[in-house]
This record gives C-alpha cells, sequence and structure tokens, in this order.
C-alpha cells in the first residue's frame, strides 16, 4: 500500500461559486484574469471531505500577484467537460479566456486553425523568455524533447503555442484477482475469444481514445514489424497510430463491431467507479483514473492494477494556451506561477496525474508516496534519470515495493522504454467527419 493516498478534490463548485460571489463587485479590483480548465483539475485547497483547509492556486496566485505588483486581481475560473466544448465556447465568444488546457490534438487543431496567441519562446534555444523561467529551469527534459519535436503546419514547436500542464497514458485499469498481467498487456484482449473474457472489458464513450486501440489490432503485423531500436522507430510508430484514411477507418470500424462480445459497455467517467465494484474486470482508462481507482478500492481492501499494453499506446498531453486576444502578460504570469514546483506538487497530488515539472519537490514527494522503506527488501528499482535530469542531486533512482509492480508508481511513471512505445494524437483533419460517422455507427 502506498504512503500517501493520492487523492481527487472534487470541490469546484466551491471555487465556481466563490468567483460568482466576486463578480458582482469586479470594479474593486485592478485586473480580471479568466481560466477555463477541465473539471477537477487542480488544487483547490480541500481535504478529503471536501473541507477548505487552505488556499488553492487560485487563490494563491492572487494573493502572490497582490503581493509582487501591488494591483488586486480577480480570476474568473470556469471549467468545461471536453475538448470540442471548449473550442466551440471559444469560437463562439461565449467565454473570452485568457488561458485554456486542451488537449495535445486540440492543440494542434487549434494553433492551425489560428485560433492561439504564442507564448514567448524562442524555437532555436528551446527556452521561453523570463516571464515562464520555470519551465526552462524545472520542465521535464523528457517532456520538453516530446513536445519540442511535435511539429505544427507552420513548423513551429507545441511548446510554442502549449507550456505542458499534465500528461499520462492509456492503458487497461484491471482486478488482477481475474486477469494476469499478461493477460490485459496486451490490446489482444479485446479480441480474445475464451469466454473468460466475455463482458469483462469497458471502453471510453470517446472517438479518439477507443479508435486507438483498433488501431493497433488492425496494424498489429506491421507494428511488430518495427525495429525498435531504429532511431526512427516512435516516427514511424507515429504514424500507423495515426492514420485516419478512407480504408483504415473501414478496418477500424471492422474491429471495433468485433469487440462487442468482450465489451460490457461504453463510459466517460464511471469507469473508475465501475471497476472498483467488480461490475467488468478490465476498464480503458487513462493513468490518472487508473490512480485514482486504485486508490479508491485500497479503501475496500481490493487491489487493483495498470496494465500499459506491450504493443504500445497513447501519451497525452494537456497544455495551458492563450486563445486569439488573450492578456499574454497576465497569463504567462500565471502559468510560470504553477510551473513553480512548490506549486505543481500540489496539483499533481489533487488531481493525480503525471506534472511535467520536476525538481526536490516533485522528487521528494514522489519518495514519499512510493519508495520503499528501509526494512524492505524484495524491491524493484526504476532509473528515472531520463524524466528528471539534472533537477536533482545524485541519481533519479527509487526502489519500489515488489508488491506495488504495476500499479500506482507505474502508472504515473512509466520506464523509459514503454514510453518510446507511446505516441501523441494528431488531429483528424479533413478526415474528422469521416471518423465521427464511423463512431456513431458504432454507438
Amino acid at each position: 500500500m502506498i504512503k500517501k493516498k493520492i487523492t481527487l478534490f472534487a470541490s469546484v463548485l466551491l471555487a465556481c461559486g466563490s468567483v460568482t460571489c466576486l463578480a458582482g463587485c469586479a470594479s474593486s479590483y485592478d485586473e480580471t484574469l479568466t481560466i477555463y480548465n477541465w473539471e477537477d483539475y487542480i488544487y483547490e485547497g480541500t481535504d478529503d471531505e471536501g473541507n477548505q483547509v487552505e488556499d488553492g492556486t487560485i487563490k494563491a496566485f492572487e494573493k502572490y500577484y497582490l503581493e509582487k505588483t501591488g494591483k488586486k486581481l480577480h480570476v474568473d475560473y470556469q471549467t468545461f467537460s471536453t475538448n470540442e466544448d471548449m473550442k466551440k465556447q471559444i469560437e463562439l465568444g461565449a467565454v473570452k479566456a485568457d488561458l485554456i488546457c486542451p488537449s495535445d490534438y486540440m492543440i494542434q487543431k487549434m494553433a492551425n486553425d489560428g485560433l492561439l496567441e504564442p507564448f514567448s519562446y524562442d524555437q532555436k534555444t528551446d527556452k521561453y523568455q523570463e516571464s515562464l523561467s520555470n519551465w526552462d529551469q524545472y520542465g521535464s527534459p523528457f517532456i520538453r524533447e516530446r513536445f519540442a519535436n511535435e511539429k505544427l503546419k507552420d513548423g513551429s514547436s507545441f511548446l510554442t503555442y502549449a507550456v505542458p500542464y499534465f500528461w499520462g497514458t492509456m492503458g487497461f485499469t484491471y482486478d488482477p484477482a481475474y486477469f494476469s498481467a499478461e493477460e490485459v498487456g496486451t490490446w489482444e484482449a479485446l479480441w480474445n475469444t475464451d469466454a473468460k473474457y466475455a463482458k469483462q472489458f469497458s471502453l471510453k464513450d470517446s472517438m479518439r481514445d477507443t479508435y486507438v486501440t483498433a488501431i493497433f489490432h488492425v496494424y498489429k503485423d506491421e507494428i511488430a514489424a518495427l525495429d525498435d531500436t531504429a532511431a526512427d522507430f516512435t516516427e514511424k510508430l507515429s504514424s500507423i497510430f495515426n492514420r485516419c484514411d478512407d480504408e483504415t477507418i473501414a478496418k477500424v470500424e471492422t474491429a471495433l463491431k468485433a469487440t462487442t462480445k468482450n465489451v460490457y459497455g461504453f463510459e466517460v467517467d464511471e469507469g473508475k467507479d465501475e471497476i472498483v465494484k467488480g461490475t467488468y474486470h478490465a476498464n480503458l482508462a487513462w493513468s490518472g483514473d487508473a490512480v485514482f481507482a486504485m486508490d479508491n478500492a485500497e479503501e475496500s481492501k481490493k487491489t487493483l492494477c495498470y496494465a500499459l499494453p506491450s504493443e504500445g499506446s497513447n501519451v497525452w498531453f494537456d497544455g495551458w494556451c492563450m486563445p486569439k486576444g488573450a492578456q499574454k502578460e497576465l497569463a504567462e504570469e500565471f502559468v510560470n506561477f504553477i510551473c513553480a514546483p512548490e506549486n505543481a506538487v500540489l496539483n499533481m497530488e489533487a488531481v493525480g496525474y503525471t506534472s511535467p515539472i520536476v525538481g526536490t519537490d516533485i522528487w521528494e514527494y514522489v519518495n514519499d508516496t512510493y519508495a520503499a522503506e528501509e526494512t524492505e527488501t524484495d524491491t524493484y528499482t526504476v532509473d528515472l534519470g531520463f524524466y528528471f535530469g539534472q533537477s536533482i542531486e545524485g541519481e533519479a533512482t527509487i526502489d519500489i515495493p515488489t508488491s506495488e509492480k504495476g500499479r500506482q508508481f507505474d502508472a504515473q511513471y512509466p520506464d523509459e522504454a514503454s514510453l518510446k512505445r507511446c505516441c501523441m494524437m494528431k488531429d483528424f483533419g479533413s478526415q474528422q467527419a469521416k471518423v465521427e460517422q464511423m463512431w456513431q455507427r458504432i454507438k
């Protein structure tokens, strides 16, 4: 059992309530910053029962800004539930945000469509200006490289338009009393004809995420033939991973229809609770939801695990972006604040996903949460040097109890070899409508 429980603070209503209260007296403020973020995606300053115990990230930033500038700042904090809903509200002008937090493919789409303002980023040096010094100092070298190597239509880096906030992978949360790690360690489990697999999986009611599972099935032989020691391996895998031509869409549709026997149903959020109840024994899950489910299962004296399929998977990123017309200086001030390790660790603990920020504060949190006690001898060692780089003193190695293998730590910090087989989603572009039509037929 982990020593320090990672919790999900679901008290956005409290923060939103305070925003509503303050809106009527906005004239008493010198400036207003409007942030449009995912639901339940920031530290609210609450305990496990939702009681306010200290300032959350938003209130802390308002106080920080007052102390730094002498100006009273009001943060108008609003939330959305899907990338598509967020984009629609921004395009309609219904929400005039200074900061939004889209996912990778939506960052690409909005940047390519000219909807975003660039950050103060120099592509030649891969660095931001002083206004975002915390990212330059504490951004993980792994995240920096993966984001910088992803290019937009104009040839610029993703980092030009997005500062990473959280990232994770997609795999299966599963009950090890029913499935072994080997049985769910492959996407082929969804197509296994053994009676044991019947109605034991849930898939995401999310077109892109469920589409990925079928891509790895449809092109399994081509993927298996790739040389994973080649310098261009990830690039070639990504090309297959993001295929959406007419032939591929048809093959994906056929493949997804063939999962009917094994799939209990589609879900978006309830899967992390249903897997704990035992409604089914494997849930297609984002790594942060897997952590949430594993934590909750422990309260019921139940053990759950997380498997990242061996063929590869999705590595996703959510990043802070500025819509056109945003208050750039003020927006960058907030992003720099949230990239400070002492603030990043609070958000990571609250949300359950992995922060792209590194440094001593984050390293101490990881060790306090996951490292084996000195008296434990049955352990395995993980080298996170590729992720933490030179941000800490000494080597970034950690010993994890063997009993915890495949659980919270591995969900939050996959090894370098596994991440090499994970790809970012790209915008479907002109094929978007055809994929959507296919998805409606599947549903």
